[in-house]
């Protein structure tokens, strides 16, 4: 199943090339509405075509009209070969159908453009009214007044005419370019806007894309420290786990966990503190109250501008601002994580804090009580020493230690004297108690490198490291005459014990030989009268005399 970042990066990058395709649609939509309105442009310029056409038209309709009537008023038979009919029923029909195609051309033109028309339309009538079909019928000769009457009507004429052809050409002319250069200047706009906007849209996945990586590295941190912390073997390692995921995800961050001695009713840093930390004085003596975290059960922030109105007595002398939240197991507060750094916390760091130790506290709590299990799986209850089992994995571990550092290691086997008279006279509670007695006898007894356990019943092992006959001989009496001292609510009975001891390599290679040799010690210290201590021996014997303790 994929993650939520995973999810949203797909969206983004789906919303991203949507957005992409859109913009090539817009692109090609308006490309398209270019060449539309460019078609549009050209209509306009080939209808600027038309009225030139127009225009050329009427003017050679007009230059006939000109000659001809010039050639009827300077002859001397106005009416040779037909020419006043021709002009009448053909040719000034024809220019009087021109002009009026043209004017409907004008028709929705400026007031400017439509008074030149006007003005073409009264040049025309004046020509007209010379050319008046009475006036040519009363003709019998040549008449040089009426064909410069003629002429001076036709040359306005005819320069409108060739104004008006020249400006509606270059207006065709002008027209067409312009559609051309704004055409491909539009397309070119339209183009840089689309290439622009992939851009931004590529752009804008890139950093999309990478926020959200950005943004989905706390979920997944959180999420490996998660599955980190269920490979922790102990607290320890899992106290350091959450010391190093902290400093990981909050910035400049020095972190420290605490934890709650219930036994010394202390509170103790479980974490390294770094040289000079002002806790290692704040936490000397402190108490699990002390920690205003573990006093309320919630968060509690020091430091900052603002001044508190209690200063937290194990956080308070802290440089910066420190963010303190406990560690809460089923409703019990456990212990605290403190997050010390120059500046405040975010909202969002304090939620990262929170979620961790959310997370930490109950695999804490787990590997705390299975430690504590493990310890009472591996304890007599009755005396607190290491029980059997604990006692021959420890003997074969130191045996295998002196092997490689070439070092002795004693074995005192130790057995009450007459127990049984002192669970039958007294009671078993008084035997209880006086083996619970060894039990703190060997404790206090002992170096701090040696070992002691219960073997069951009455008898008890010592191990001792680095130590010969010699040694373990001087510490075996110890032990004894502490035992002898043991006192009982009845005066006549005595405590007293015997003891065996065997050494490795001296007496034994094996650590299975080195028990038996011991125990063997320990049976000749019974034989020879109790309340004493002898030492294994190995006796010589002959090839067929079997195989010796």
């Amino acid at each position: 199943m994929r993650s939520i970042s995973q999810r949203a990066e797909a969206g983004l990058i789906y919303l991203c090339v949507f957005f992409a395709l859109v913009t090539a649609a817009l692109g090609v939509v308006g490309i398209m509405g270019v060449r539309s309105a460019t078609t549009v442009s050209e209509k306009i310029v080939s209808d600027q075509v038309t009225t030139a056409t127009s225009t050329a038209v009427a003017a050679r309709a007009m230059d006939a009209v000109y000659s001809t009537g010039e050639q009827i008023l300077l002859s001397s038979d106005p009416s040779a070969g037909g020419r006043p009919g021709v002009l009448y029923s053909q040719t000034i029909p024809a220019s009087d159908a021109d002009l009026a195609a043209l004017v409907r051309l004008h028709a929705g033109d400026t007031a400017a453009e439509l008074l030149g028309v006007s003005q073409l339309e009264g040049e025309w009538a004046s020509i007209r009214t010379v050319l008046d079909p009475g006036v040519i019928a009363e003709l019998t000769g040549p008449s040089p007044a009426l064909a410069n009457s003629l002429t001076a009507g036709y040359t306005p004429l005819s320069a409108h005419l060739n104004d008006l052809l020249s400006r509606e050409q270059d207006d065709a002319d002008r027209g067409r370019a312009q559609a051309k250069v704004t055409d491909a200047r539009t397309i070119w706009i339209i183009a840089f806007a689309v290439v622009l906007a992939e851009l931004v849209t590529f752009a804008a996945c890139v950093i999309g894309r990478r926020q959200i990586r950005r943004s989905a590295e706390p979920e997944a941190d959180q999420v490996e420290f998660a599955e980190t912390l269920q490979l922790a073997k102990n607290e320890e390692e899992a106290h350091a786990l959450l010391q190093r995921h902290l400093e990981r995800i909050i910035p400049d961050a020095n972190a420290t966990v605490l934890n709650r001695n219930n036994s010394a009713d202390r509170l103790e840093a479980v974490t390294e503190l770094r040289p000079g930390s002002p806790l290692s004085r704040t936490l000397e003596h402190a108490e699990p109250q002390s920690c205003l975290a573990i006093r309320s059960a919630r968060r509690n922030d020091q430091g900052g501008d603002r001044a508190r109105l209690l200063t937290c007595g194990v956080c308070g002398d802290c440089p910066g601002t420190s963010t303190c939240t406990p560690l809460t197991v089923s409703g019990e507060v456990i212990g605290s994580v403190l997050v010390n750094r120059p500046t405040a916390c975010t909202a969002a760091d304090k939620v990262l804090i929170s979620n961790s130790v959310s997370q930490a506290a109950p695999v804490l709590a787990n590997l705390r009580n299975l430690a504590i299990a493990e310890v009472r799986a591996a304890t007599d209850s009755l005396t607190g020493l290491p029980n059997k089992r604990v006692v021959g994995d420890t003997l074969k571990r130191m045996v295998a230690q002196a092997a490689r550092t070439l070092t002795p290691v004693s074995l005192i086997l130790i057995d009450l004297d007459h127990f049984k008279d002192i669970n039958d006279r007294l009671g078993h509670p008084v035997g209880d108690q006086t083996l619970a007695s060894v039990g703190a006898v060997l404790t206090s007894a002992l170096r701090a490198s040696d070992f002691a356990g219960r073997n069951g019943g009455e008898e008890f092992a010592v191990v001792l490291p680095d130590t010969d006959d010699a040694g373990a001989t001087v510490i075996a009496e110890k032990i004894r005459k502490a035992v002898s001292e043991i006192t009982l609510p009845s005066p006549d009975i005595v405590v007293t014990a015997s003891l065996g001891i065997a050494v490795y390599p001296a007496h034994a290679s094996t650590t299975e030989r080195l028990e038996r040799l011991a125990d063997a010690a320990l049976y000749t210290a019974k034989r020879s009268g109790r309340n004493r201590t002898e030492i294994a021996v190995i006796e010589e014997r002959s090839p067929t005399a079997g195989v010796s303790l």
